[in-house]
């Protein structure tokens, strides 16, 4: 009978498994601080590995700041962390697919990382720009310079600098550094292999960005800096031009596995008159020549074709005669209203988009700042965010890099328009995305027009706006000419907050316990945390994502979970109620659950733990066993 972790992965030790399956004679032990020995690898065999193509010199080409190492330690550690539903705060939470996670984002990235490994297919985020003025997270990332000149070890004990022309420009960027790098890095493994991350920021860190994301994500699978266009506004008399637009990184977990239609595109036919004067039930065309007044060596071949009126036309054509008369054929050759005009090849619109177009770097049709804070306004009657995104920039990235059933995250959501604009794109075109949205409860100003209303967090912000903006997509359709079938579309959204584990600290570290707490740890679980609350710390446990179908049926009188894989088959059985017997095991094994999970203290007795182990092996031999 396994006991669960219940905690996220040490990515240390994961990688140094991954190594060990490799090359085996890397492996080596240590003593931590605690005196217990654990597995290390042996650097100088790892040297001796890669031959010649280890570089011992040790200026190399990087990007480096006060702080680095630590994030990288940061990113390996686990953290004892849970996710705990707020069914109250939901919207439809039994059926939906969609999740909104309130918490810190990287703790939640952390706490997704096993559910969501290779699964999200498009990634957006808005993050703090570094401006000083940042609404959501620290306002500025500057370190003072007696912070800066310490850390970075400019200084001795007593003050004095330690080398000259200390750089100051570092001061003003570590910490949003930190902050970036520990983030994309856990968000590239949840990208699935042709999956594309989107990065809003402005000039005073696309440098750095870039430079992080060539890191994080391979200069090889930089796809592109996009130019939005932000604002309209003429700015008379300013010799610059970054007061009105920002940049969109986009980079690819893997370029190779991009395919071409994902990328943005800019239409030629701006410019074509298209039309459709015999009705082709193929759409509307514009017509081009297919034969010369004069003969081309080379190009023009002469010969007679009848016309469906009759006509003869001996011409020289710029196709071979089979070609033409095919074309003839297939209607594919325009001779006029009666038949006797001069022919002409007809190019149907769809195809000349399909063949004519090209990508572009420079997005000014997608509206500006002014349109997000339209679309919010209009939302909520009130200016309760400043500066939002809009769902057309938004939707634009979603429409150009997924296609239906597949995730979007954004793990910087801020009022909310990443969700918008997958429920608004999937009510036009059919779809049907999914979104995963984090944000932090980040206290609004006492101030604002936020506040006023009675919006005391950015959370708070974002998830009412989810909630109108389904109701709004909703009345629209209905108030339209021609209503569609928006049953498909999912307007719904599981609500989820970052907490502490439900798990006492004993259960991670059951040495901590003597004589004098023993009786305070009669149950391992924390006396305010619910059933629901420790099923969903389960299944982040087993890999098993957030938007599963929950079923709660009644066995033997027990409260039991029922999640089912899409295969419908019974992914996990689990029950955290007091009295669990061998009648109830019985049924439960008729299921045949890849997992089964009980409290430690749920079985009635020590003989019935015994038997349920006995049981499910005989019974459902394929069924693992795992208390809590």
């Amino acid at each position: 009978m396994k006991k669960l972790a219940l905690k996220t992965t040490n990515l240390a030790e994961e990688n140094i498994q991954k190594l060990s399956s490799l090359f085996p004679n890397l492996i080596t032990e240590k003593e931590n601080e605690q005196g217990e020995l654990i597995k290390t690898i042996d650097v100088e065999k790892l040297k001796e590995l890669v031959g010649d193509y280890a570089d011992e010199n040790s200026e190399v080409y990087s990007l480096g700041w006060v702080g680095k190492s630590a994030s990288r330690r940061k990113i390996a550690e686990s953290i004892n962390k849970t996710l705990r539903p707020a069914v109250d705060e939901s919207v439809d939470f039994e059926k939906t697919k969609n999740v909104f996670i309130e918490g810190d984002n990287f703790e939640v990235l952390k706490l997704l990382r096993e559910s969501y490994l290779n699964s999200i297919k498009m990634i957006y985020i808005d993050p703090p720009y570094n401006t000083g003025k940042d609404f959501v997270y620290k306002d500025n990332f500057t370190k003072s310079r007696e912070e800066y000149d310490v850390e970075s070890k400019a200084v001795d004990e007593e003050g004095n600098k330690l080398f000259k022309n200390t750089t100051t420009n570092g001061r003003f960027h570590s910490d949003w550094l930190s902050m970036m790098f520990e983030r994309l890095t856990l968000a590239r493994d949840l990208l699935k292999d042709d999956g594309v991350i989107f990065i809003s920021i402005d000039d005073n860190e696309v440098a750095n960005l870039r430079k992080i994301c060539d890191e994080i994500f391979g200069e090889g699978n930089f796809i592109d800096s996009v130019i939005w266009h932000k604002d309209d506004v003429n700015r008379k008399g300013s010799q610059f031009t970054k007061g009105i637009h920002e940049y969109v990184l986009v980079y690819a977990k893997s370029r190779q596995n991009i395919l071409d239609n994902w990328k943005v595109k800019k239409k030629l036919s701006d410019s074509i008159k298209f039309e459709n004067p015999d009705k082709d039930e193929r759409g509307e065309w514009f017509s081009a020549n297919i034969c010369a007044d004069n003969y081309i060596e080379g190009r023009t071949k002469c010969f007679m074709v009848k016309s469906p009126s009759g006509k003869i036309w001996k011409r020289k054509w710029f196709k071979d005669e089979k070609e033409i008369r095919e074309l003839v054929s297939d209607k594919r050759i325009y001779f006029g209203p009666d038949g006797n005009n001069v022919p002409r090849l007809k190019i149907f619109k769809t195809e000349w988009e399909e063949q004519n177009t090209f990508a572009v770097s420079v997005w000014n049709d997608v509206g500006g700042t002014g349109t997000g804070g339209e679309e919010l306004a209009e939302l909520f009657n009130e200016a309760v965010f400043d500066y939002p995104k809009n769902t057309s920039l938004i939707g634009k990235m979603i429409q150009i890099s997924t296609k239906e059933g597949d995730i979007i995250l954004d793990f910087f959501a801020g009022s909310g328009t990443t969700a918008h604009a997958v429920m608004q794109l999937n009510a036009e075109d059919g779809g049907n995305r999914r979104f995963v949205m984090v944000q932090l409860p980040e206290e609004t100003d006492k101030d604002s027009e936020a506040y006023k209303a009675g919006y005391k967090t950015i959370a708070e912000i974002s998830k009412e706006r989810i909630r109108r903006a389904g109701k709004k997509i909703q009345e629209d359709n209905k108030k339209s000419k021609e209503p569609k079938d928006l049953s498909h579309v999912d307007f719904g959204f599981k609500v989820f907050k970052v907490d502490s584990s439900n798990m006492k600290d004993v259960y991670y570290n059951p040495s901590a316990i003597d004589q004098r707490t023993l009786s305070n740890f009669k149950d391992n679980i924390k006396e305010d945390r619910t059933p629901e609350d420790l099923l969903y710390q389960v299944l982040l446990d087993m890999a098993i994502p957030l938007d599963a179908k929950v079923n709660i049926e009644k066995i033997k009188g027990k409260k039991v979970f029922v999640v089912k894989n899409p295969a419908d088959e019974a992914w996990l059985v689990a029950c955290f109620e007091e009295g669990v017997d061998l009648d109830l095991i019985k049924e439960i094994a008729e299921l045949k659950p890849l997992k089964a999970v009980f409290r430690d203290s749920s079985f009635k007795s020590d003989k019935d733990k015994v038997n349920t182990e006995e049981y499910l092996k005989n019974k459902s031999p394929n069924t693992q066993l795992g208390v809590i």
